[in-house]
């Protein structure tokens, strides 16, 4: 080969090298500059602002206050801690639009906390306000920030994109004034918050404010989402990590997502333009007046213009508030006239949905819908594949409550859904529907025990719906009183509906006591059908008295299968006692055979026919044949008395002897 041709194929195979190559492998290395004190912080600052190229690293090297930043290049750039606190006393992080800041790093080895020193700000007290975009990693915390008016007290996401892979939010809220949104993030103006990891907890929204005090519309809420709140046509998705120990003074402890004036003026009710989509993680421990865990509302809403000119992507295709691989625990709403302490939905109009899937809905409490609710015309909402067990509500609907749910494309329907044993003080245990459209699934599908009163049902398999009503609970009803809901699967939305997941009942009590029935020896539950052998009756005793003992003899009435309730009563006997001072000592009962000797079985012994007269010739019952000792002993017992009978004994004795 020539030496031309040799440098060609040489070019050619080292331009089909960069070809192959991933384009990272080219990619400059960031530039690092270290920042240990609030002046190298704000150089650090100001270099990637003047940055056109390059992607930059600012690294603490040790613990500082500064008075805030504020990022306008387009050029990425991440904060990492090393470990290290950087204290914004009272001020923020700005990430303008264009911005891509991270924080900590993408592998989870860095160790970084944003704190706000536990100073109070004003209004808008947010550590991060993000109009760009932000990545916060796990080892990330922002905490300690507190405020009197705003939306989000830690992060605030206005019309950015915040993305939590990891890492803390806590110890962030605002608690005055009129506008209490988001006391750990607040997303509004369009802004995208995606949370797949990480905690949020300790926050809150909490004013005492209420814009009625001022005489203005009770639909105008001033503190929602203690932990997050969505609004103006926003979107937040949450895949993984929790949300708990949060609160709100009035709605949504956990997360809100509420519509802003825009889309509901001009009378447009129901017309939500935002959307929550929490498809995985753990929200608990949470509270609010209403909705202690999730609220999705578009009746009670925002008053503040909030609002982007048009909803965010993610809001346009699901407007609306969607649950999957959730699980929703320990929320608390207001006992006295709170609703829906797992889920509360309110009021919300096509195309915005409400739907549960496949989310474990558990140990919440509230005044109505101790587990889920849903308030008011319009919403549709399909729950299935759901467990809702152990929630309880003060007054209705332990595991869910639906009122004024009517209306083109309104009401609930539930499927796949094991909807029981949780209860309500008042009524309607499970299920609560008051002027309210629902369809229900066949109760036996559950395949679940019924683990609530009364006894005869305890631990039965669930196979249907029964009436729970306030003036006659299923728990304390007679068997016969017990009512099933025939039109489970098709509820019109007349009148009120109180329902329980129960079963028929299957056992009988069947009871051994004393005479009176005064003293239970034993009650127990048996299967209808029970032989009466395989029923245990227990062995009755009866104290003694000055003359008598007292002997089991039998029950009132014989023992046979089980069928009904029923109620053996113990007889005894009466064995006179052996007592110089007892005037029937040596006379036998008067309903007892014989001298009333009790055997070793518990038959009576020695005492002959019981029923054979006490005169009988003594006699007649001797025999007439062989030794002849207790022939003579009856003639000396009938004629001469006891020591004519020993002499007669000690007689034939010696005769025999000599």
């Amino acid at each position: 080969m020539s030496k031309k041709r040799r440098v060609l194929t040489f070019v050619a195979a080292l331009a089909l090298y960069a070809l192959t190559m991933p384009i990272s492998a080219f990619a400059a290395t960031p530039t690092t500059i270290e920042a240990g004190n609030s002046s190298e912080f704000n150089e650090a600052v100001a270099t990637v602002n003047a940055a056109t190229s390059g992607e930059y690293i600012i690294k603490l090297t040790d613990d500082f206050q500064t008075g805030g930043a504020s990022f306008s290049s387009s050029q990425p750039v991440s904060i990492v801690g090393n470990g290290h606190t950087i204290t914004f006393g009272g001020s923020s992080i700005y990430v303008n639009p264009s911005v891509q800041l991270s924080l900590g790093a993408a592998d989870g080895s860095d160790t970084l906390k944003i704190s706000g020193g536990n100073e109070y700000i004003g209004d808008d007290p947010s550590l991060l306000r993000i109009k760009g975009t932000c990545n916060m990693y796990p080892g990330v915390t922002i905490a300690d920030r507190k405020g009197a008016h705003g939306f989000g007290g830690g992060v605030a996401v206005e019309g950015g994109t915040f993305h939590m892979y990891g890492g803390t939010i806590e110890n962030c809220g605002i608690d005055a004034g009129s506008m209490c949104y988001g006391g750990g993030v607040g997303v509004a103006y369009g802004g995208s918050f995606t949370m797949d990891g990480g905690e949020i907890k300790n926050c809150f929204a909490t004013s005492p404010y209420k814009w009625t005090d001022d005489g203005m519309s009770p639909l105008w809420i001033a503190s929602a989402g203690g932990g997050v709140f969505v609004s103006g046509g926003s979107s937040f998705v949450m895949k993984g990590g929790t949300i708990s120990n949060n609160k709100a003074n009035e709605m949504g402890g956990g997360v809100a997502v509420v519509a802003s004036p825009y889309e509901i003026e001009g009378g447009r009710w129901g017309k939500l333009q935002s959307s929550a989509q929490i498809l995985g993680g753990t929200i608990s421990g949470n509270e609010a007046n209403d909705g202690a865990g999730v609220l999705s509302s578009a009746y009670f809403y925002n008053p503040y213009t909030l609002c982007a000119a048009a909803p965010n992507v993610g809001a346009a295709e699901k407007p609306g508030l969607f649950l999957k691989n959730a699980t929703i625990t320990n929320n608390t709403a207001n006992q006295d006239e709170g609703y829906g302490a797992g889920v509360l939905t309110v009021m919300m109009k096509s195309p915005a949905v409400a739907e549960i899937r496949d989310c474990t809905i558990t140990n919440n409490s509230a005044a109505v819908g101790g587990g889920v609710a849903s308030y008011g015309n319009f919403t549709s909402l399909t729950i299935d594949g759901c467990t809702i067990t152990a929630n309880k509500a003060v007054n209705y609907g332990g595991g869910f409550a639906a009122e004024s749910n009517s209306g083109e494309g309104a009401g609930t329907t539930i499927t796949n859904t094991k909807l029981c044993n949780n209860s309500a003080d008042k009524a309607a245990s499970d299920v609560y529907l008051n002027g309210s459209v629902a369809k229900l699934s066949a109760a036996k599908d559950m395949d679940e025990l019924y683990l609530g009163k009364p006894d005869d049902v305890t631990n039965k398999k669930i196979d249907g719906w029964y009436l729970d009503n306030e003036d006659s609970r299923y728990a304390t009803q007679p068997k016969e009183q017990r009512t099933e809901c025939a039109n489970y699967a098709s509820i019109g939305s007349d009148g009120k509906v109180y329902l329980v997941a129960a079963a028929k009942p299957s056992l009988v009590k069947i009871t051994f006591a004393n005479e009176d029935g005064t003293t239970i020896y034993s009650e127990d539950w048996y299967e209808i059908g029970t032989k009466a052998a395989q029923i245990t009756a227990p062995t009755p005793t009866k104290p003694s008295d000055d003359k008598y003992d007292y002997v089991f003899d039998s029950w009132h009435k014989e023992i046979t299968d089980a069928t009904e309730d029923v109620v053996y009563k113990a007889q005894f006997k009466k064995v006179p006692k052996n007592n110089p001072g007892n005037s029937d000592t040596d006379k036998p009962g008067t309903d007892a055979p014989g001298n009333n000797t009790p055997g070793a079985d518990g038959s009576q012994a020695n005492g002959g026919n019981g029923n054979a007269s006490s005169s009988v010739n003594a006699n007649s019952a001797l025999p007439s044949t062989g030794d002849h000792t207790a022939t003579v002993l009856g003639t000396a017992l009938a004629g001469t008395g006891v020591l004519a009978l020993a002499a007669t004994i000690c007689a034939r004795k010696r005769k025999r002897i000599w």
